[in-house]
């Protein structure tokens, strides 16, 4: 199936050409991503006291938190936002073909410009960024694109199933070296300096993502996401939701209970009320992570096209300023548990990060929807189109 679009010439696409599925699928993906860095990340990746540690096993509170973060949230949200970044590319090369436009040209301006907000990002705001990986892997992604709808899935599917592995076979101990990574946050740490952060922190990333390889696993595992993603759109799926509703209602009634059986099996397995065999976990998470991320989307599509249309526009507002909202949550976790910030770190433990979290998201999509009846792009967004079309577009919504 051809997407296409009324204008004849290169330039973004219109907001009236937007799938508003695409916006409310990233909208839910970033309430899942910061959910997972505030509650999950900031507990497990940075230093944290024993104090603290002490405390939160010790809380039920905080232990629901990391419980509930960890079944219904990790590696989903990521996981959401790779395929969807692999259905905009394929929704990119197919209206710019259909206008007869150059789309390496263009599209590999988007992605260089993505890479120095990536790296930005990365080296000078949040050290947890992913947007510069992602534009790596876009290159790749562009490169494959000749590949058949058939090869899409089942390439996909075995890296976003097996990339990790593969890449420790590939790269023997890439895996292993994340094991290094609280030991450079805590040297980060050490003097409370923002530069001293930005040096350790930066250091560490070259070395251990780079140099030792680890980013391998990640990079394969991000790519099959992105794969399914421009499979999902190369046969149709999302430009004939209304079309294909029964039988996404059938698939998310079937996928939700089993991926969520899944990835509770190995959430009990990690919080130590269940035994298991530790590669049956990882390869049971693998799996159930992916039918409950299709899962979510499916049911999110549902919703959209029913009475519960109402709930799922929720995550719409800011599923359209995704890039813009992706660099402020950053921003904002790093000013709160930084020691050059509000240096909360070991002060807050998951309960509150969560409700930090959720409330951050609620602010948020207040101030986006608030945006958006003013203006037809995010800043980023704006800035990230302008760049990459070489002409301005327009910025301010016409006056009703």
């Amino acid at each position: 199936m051809t997407l296409t679009d009324p204008s004849n010439s290169a330039g973004p696409i219109a907001s009236q050409g937007r799938m508003v599925e695409l916006d409310v699928l990233r909208g839910f993906a970033l309430f899942a991503v910061f959910i997972v860095h505030f509650t999950s990340a900031a507990f497990y990746n940075l230093p944290v006291s024993i104090e603290l540690l002490e405390r939160a096993a010790e809380s039920s509170l905080d232990n629901a938190a990391l419980f509930i973060t960890e079944v219904m949230f990790y590696d989903k949200g990521n996981t959401l936002f790779a395929t969807l970044f692999g259905m905009g590319f394929w929704i990119m090369l197919e209206r710019l073909e259909a206008r007869s436009t150059a789309f390496e040209t263009i599209y590999f301006r988007r992605l260089l410009i993505l890479l120095l907000i990536g790296l930005i990002n990365a080296f000078l705001i949040f050290p947890g960024d992913v947007l510069h990986e992602y534009a790596v892997i876009g290159l790749v992604l562009m490169t494959l694109r000749w590949m058949g709808p058939r090869a899409l899935l089942f390439v996909g599917l075995a890296l976003a199933l097996a990339g990790r592995a593969i890449a420790e076979i590939l790269i023997p101990g890439a895996i292993a070296a994340w094991d290094q990574f609280e030991i450079v946050q805590a040297d980060a740490f050490a003097d409370g300096g923002y530069w001293n952060w930005v040096r350790t922190a930066g250091a560490a990333h070259v070395e251990r993502d780079i140099i030792q390889g680890t980013a391998a696993g990640w990079v394969l595992y991000a790519l099959g996401r992105f794969m399914l993603g421009a499979w999902i759109i190369r046969i149709g799926w999302i430009q004939r939701s209304r079309e294909l509703l029964p039988a996404f209602r059938k698939w998310a009634i079937v996928l939700l209970p089993i991926g969520f059986a899944a990835e509770l099996t190995v959430g009990l397995f990690n919080f130590g009320i269940i035994e298991l065999p530790i590669a049956l976990s990882t390869h049971l998470h693998s799996i159930g992570t992916l039918l409950l991320a299709a899962g979510f989307a499916l049911g999110l599509i549902v919703a959209l096209h029913s009475k519960a249309r109402a709930i799922a526009e929720l995550f719409a507002p800011l599923g359209q300023i995704a890039l813009t909202a992706y660099v402020a949550h950053g921003a904002i976790f790093t000013l709160i548990f930084f020691p050059f910030g509000l240096d909360l770190l070991n002060t807050i433990g998951p309960a509150q990060s969560l409700a930090i979290a959720v409330t951050m998201f609620s602010g948020m999509t207040l101030l986006a929807h608030a945006w958006l009846k003013r203006f037809t792009y995010g800043p980023l967004e704006y800035l990230w189109r302008w760049a990459t079309y070489g002409s301005r577009p327009a910025f301010k919504r016409a006056a009703v």
